[in-house]
């Protein structure tokens, strides 16, 4: 039988480095297709499992990864333009 991941729910808002929201990022669980994007303030939630690793991604901009490890929440400021 498959052992059952613990999930909680995650949120978190991303930004640019000057502060100002990303509307529509994908945000995924790396190695998956499960993911969210970011709604008109740049925010998302949505449960994953412990210790999973996100995938922050948006057109003309380099990929982010965040380790949820022991967070709730976060605000990703490193999100740069290409």
């Amino acid at each position: 039988p498959a052992v059952l991941q613990q999930k909680k729910l995650i949120s978190g808002t991303v930004t640019d480095t000057k502060g100002e929201p990303i509307i529509g990022a994908n945000v995924v669980i790396k190695g998956t297709t499960t993911g969210t994007i970011t709604d008109i303030d740049g925010h998302f939630d949505f449960e994953v499992p412990n210790n999973a690793t996100l995938q922050i991604s948006y057109i003309g901009y380099q990929i982010s990864e965040v380790e949820i490890n022991d967070k709730t929440s976060f605000i990703e400021r490193r999100f740069n333009g290409t």
